[in-house]
């Protein structure tokens, strides 16, 4: 359990309705978790999860922002560690983009489900998305902006927004890739290599696209 969950851990059954929403909303999706199954894997009473976080809408906004808050924090402690004006900053802030959410903060195959959702979801998700990453999203932005000043703003957005598709294609590691390659099921990169290869097409395809502008 990460030092931010320990944080959390009170007599109150909060955190095990977190843990237990979290679960249930990734192999269910928002409409197909019941409050009453949630307090069941949580070993709480329904009505706890009415007093902490009011209705279902009210819990799922409470699981994003939790794994969103984490992630957040750590991409943001990476990024201020690097020096924008140096050769391989774009390629060190695109890895602190994807570190994040593949390790510990990003809750796993779990919460990717509802990560990949939240990326094409209605309404709902959408506002969740526009509340809780697009801030630190616009610092991203900035510092490709600054690493890489001969890019306009919209070329850095743009590059962001498809190192975002790629993160939201390889975040659940399902072994698609390796299996269209014909790999043995074990073949699956570990974190540092899917990070390697993530970063790695992320700065070749914002390149690209700096290239492009410049033609």
């Amino acid at each position: 359990m990460s030092t931010s969950a320990k944080s959390e851990a009170r007599p109150d059954g909060r955190l095990d309705i977190l843990n237990a929403a979290e679960a249930a909303f990734s192999e269910a999706g928002f409409a197909g978790a019941g409050m009453k199954a949630i307090a069941t894997r949580a070993g709480v009473a329904q009505g706890l999860i009415h007093y902490h976080f009011q209705t279902k809408e009210g819990l799922y906004a409470a699981v994003v922002e939790r794994r969103a808050n984490w992630v957040t924090t750590a991409r943001l402690a990476l990024l201020s560690e690097i020096d924008l004006q140096e050769p391989d900053a774009v390629s060190k802030v695109f890895e602190a983009f994807f570190r994040p959410p593949l390790g510990p903060e990003g809750g796993g195959r779990v919460f990717a489900r509802i990560f990949a959702l939240l990326a094409v979801g209605g309404a709902r998700d959408q506002a969740l998305v526009q509340r809780l990453y697009d801030p630190s999203a616009r610092v991203f932005i900035d510092a490709l902006h600054e690493a890489r000043s001969d890019a306009s703003r919209p070329t850095c957005a743009w590059g962001y927004s498809m190192a975002l598709g790629l993160l939201v294609g390889a975040v659940g590691r399902s072994g698609r890739a390796e299996r269209l390659a014909d790999l043995p099921e074990d073949a699956v990169d570990d974190t540092e290599g899917l990070i390697a290869r993530l970063t790695c097409h992320a700065v070749g395809g914002f390149d690209a696209l700096c290239e492009e502008e410049r033609a």
